[in-house]
């Protein structure tokens, strides 16, 4: 056995121990979770590598260490405004598959994660049926402050990784004045410690100028 499969197997114990004793619907989704975490990269970097002193790495901590923190944060026992608002948001399951994520988002000597392995592994098993689903209907259109509230609110509500806080007039203004186009350019691109799309990979430009129109607009 190579070493990747090595890795592999390695990673898919600890996925199996975790759901010991659940039923298949609780197993942590990796791929939820890498999606979720995303809001988590402004301050502790992509993949979970820090890149800000003072700012801890969550790249292969332990999983039941993480869900704990997050739990703690919901609940109050911890205090910090930016993961309070952020932890508050999620849901068990959700606490679960960004502590999988985090936990297996570790490099090998080739800079794949254990994560992505994984997925990879999962994508190229058989397909074991086709079924024909019925035209599913169109997702309804997602509200600009519902994505505020699922992906800004983390860094623009405490104001962390200097983001201005939402509503804060004088931290808006010098922004505002640079103009919308200015400031779609910079949710589109990023800026500073803001990633690109501001972490929200799955919106259209279009909602992120709502969001931005939002934003501003609760902030003159």
């Amino acid at each position: 056995m190579n070493k990747t499969k090595q890795w592999i197997v390695q990673a898919l114990v600890v996925l199996g121990s975790s759901a010991a004793g659940t039923t298949s619907a609780q197993i942590p989704d990796m791929a939820a979770g890498q999606k979720r975490a995303q809001v988590c990269y402004a301050c502790h970097g992509e993949n979970g590598v820090s890149k800000i002193p003072g700012t801890p790495h969550l790249a292969g901590q332990d999983r039941a260490y993480l869900v704990k923190a997050l739990q703690s944060y919901r609940n109050g026992q911890r205090q910090d405004p930016t993961m309070t608002a952020m932890a508050k948001a999620l849901s068990d399951a959700d606490m679960a598959n960004i502590a999988t994520y985090f936990h297996l988002a570790v490099k090998n000597a080739r800079g794949e994660t254990l994560a992505a392995l994984i997925q990879t592994n999962e994508r190229l098993k058989p397909v074991g049926t086709v079924a024909i689903a019925e035209t599913p209907v169109a997702a309804a259109a997602r509200t600009a402050d519902s994505i505020y509230g699922s992906t800004c609110t983390a860094c623009h509500a405490s104001g962390a990784a200097g983001a201005p806080k939402l509503g804060d007039k004088a931290a808006w203004s010098a922004r505002i004045a640079q103009g919308n186009s200015k400031l779609y350019e910079h949710a589109f691109k990023g800026l500073n410690a803001m990633p690109a799309r501001g972490s929200c990979s799955d919106c259209s430009d279009e909602e992120l100028k709502k969001v931005v129109d939002y934003m501003i607009g609760k902030s003159k």
